[in-house]
């Protein structure tokens, strides 16, 4: 007879996910303090979705998050939110059969845009539950590079154009920083999973509407 499967650590999951909400918590706290330094020089708003164009897989505790407001959408979203994950699950399968593409411009070209399946009218049906990335993409990025002793700052080029806005260390998100802690949080809520596409996210959150269908019939 074989043994039991282990319990998983409840405890241990449960300060994993008090971890990832507090790192949620300073970013977007982080970002408004931004948005009111710098009013006019960040121009991210609703409807403007360059940045949703690119093929993302996110840290299982993201996922597990990300997957647990799916499931509590209402029965159209999601019905719609699958049918997405399944288109662009075709297109990458297209695009990445010899692996996902770097894009070289922003947005990425027609031909390597993967518009994201959380998309619906040109804005986030995932919003409070989107990705850390997702939340600090447009603003101040510094991240370490050997070949560079202050770092490399990365910005979106649709942000910060008036060249009197002048970022200086105290306006930046120090990703060194951000990652870490967002890399601790996910290995002691799960350690064996792999990272996961938000399509395949959506499409497991959405099992149930597969499901549905099939007793249906045709």
């Amino acid at each position: 007879m074989s043994a039991p499967p282990p319990k998983p650590d409840v405890s241990r999951a449960e300060a994993a996910r008090a971890a990832y909400s507090q790192l949620i918590a300073d970013i977007e706290r982080f970002g408004e303090t931004l948005r009111a330094r710098f009013p006019t020089a960040i121009a991210c708003r609703l409807g403007c979705a360059g940045c949703c164009q690119q093929h993302l897989t996110i840290l299982p505790i993201e996922a597990a998050r990300l997957g647990d407001y799916v499931a509590a959408l209402d029965a159209p979203t999601q019905a719609r939110l699958r049918q997405q994950a399944q288109a662009t699950r075709r297109r990458e399968d297209a695009l990445f059969r010899d692996g996902p593409p770097r894009p070289t411009t922003f947005p990425p070209e027609p031909e390597q845009s993967v518009p994201c399946p959380a998309l619906v009218d040109g804005a986030c049906a995932v919003y409070p539950a989107r990705p850390a990335l997702c939340r600090t993409h447009g603003f101040p990025l510094l991240y370490v590079d050997d070949d560079e002793e202050s770092g490399l700052l990365d910005v979106c080029p649709l942000n910060f154009a008036d060249d009197a806005a002048t970022i200086t260390h105290r306006d930046v998100f120090d990703m060194t920083i951000v990652n870490a802690r967002l890399v601790a949080a996910s290995l002691a809520f799960d350690a064996e999973s792999e990272r996961r596409s938000i399509a395949e996210i959506i499409l497991s959150a959405t099992d149930d509407l597969s499901a549905a269908d099939d007793a249906c019939g045709p």
